[in-house]
């Protein structure tokens, strides 16, 4: 492998590590995973670049594994993921190397395993609602306001549902906020992490409504927003989705 081509691969877990700097809470998890992907960029650079294909696909399974076991859907991670997976799947291929099979065979199980998760656990067409989230949400939702548990009616106003750890979270909730800051038309409810960081952020997004934490566990992808219309509740998800829903644009 000629060093360019060794550098373009690196180029992928350089990005990856860049995205989750970014767009996530530096927890020990996110620093964690940046310096792996640091690493693992410079290792592809050296005549040891094989076991960067080892390192990316070790990595992708951890954050699988950690997202499954925290029951936590991370949009940000799997964004992560997918570009660590382009890197993976780049060096296995001009690999040349006797060990080039194997890697090869390497990259197309974790591939393989990274596509399974994905449509298990994320939506595929974003907006419309998934029937694995759809079966979770009801039409009240229970939540906590300053210590007090209560319950939210859906077909009174949507939920938003949010963790402070998501970047497209922020994103969303920062577009929503120009638009009707004072939450007439949608109701944030923070579904892990401190009440405070959630309110900070709501804050800093210049929302003056109501936060409510959730009480009831939800371990799909967020940011969601829960919806009835015509009787049925449902989950939507993607952030021009959302904002158009909210806005009145969609029928």
């Amino acid at each position: 492998m000629s060093v360019v081509n060794k550098a373009f691969g690196g180029v992928f877990f350089i990005s990856a590590g860049v995205l989750l700097a970014v767009t996530k809470t530096p927890d020990i998890f996110t620093v964690a995973a940046v310096i792996a992907c640091s690493v693992i960029a410079a290792i592809s650079l050296t005549s040891y670049a094989g076991w960067s294909v080892i390192g990316g696909a070790l990595l992708i399974a951890g954050s699988l594994v950690l997202q499954t076991a925290l029951s936590y859907r991370c949009m940000d991670c799997i964004k992560a993921d997918l570009l660590i997976l382009a890197g993976v799947i780049y060096l296995s291929i001009i690999e040349t190397s006797e060990r080039k099979n194997v890697l090869r065979g390497m990259a197309a199980v974790i591939t393989t395993l990274f596509m399974v998760n994905a449509l298990i656990h994320y939506p595929v067409f974003i907006g419309k609602p998934m029937s694995a989230a759809a079966s979770k949400v009801s039409q009240h939702i229970s939540v906590s306001y300053d210590g007090t548990r209560t319950s939210l009616d859906i077909s009174a106003k949507p939920v938003l549902l949010f963790s402070t750890s998501c970047g497209a979270c922020r994103s969303t909730i920062g577009r929503l906020a120009e638009t009707d800051p004072g939450g007439k038309g949608w109701v944030p409810v923070q579904v892990d992490g401190d009440p405070g960081e959630g309110r900070e952020l709501l804050d800093s997004a210049g929302y003056l409504g109501s936060m409510y934490q959730s009480e009831t566990e939800w371990d799909e992808a967020v940011p969601a927003l829960i919806i009835t219309r015509d009787g049925q509740t449902s989950a939507l998800y993607g952030q021009e989705k959302i904002l158009e829903v909210l806005r009145g644009d969609s029928s």
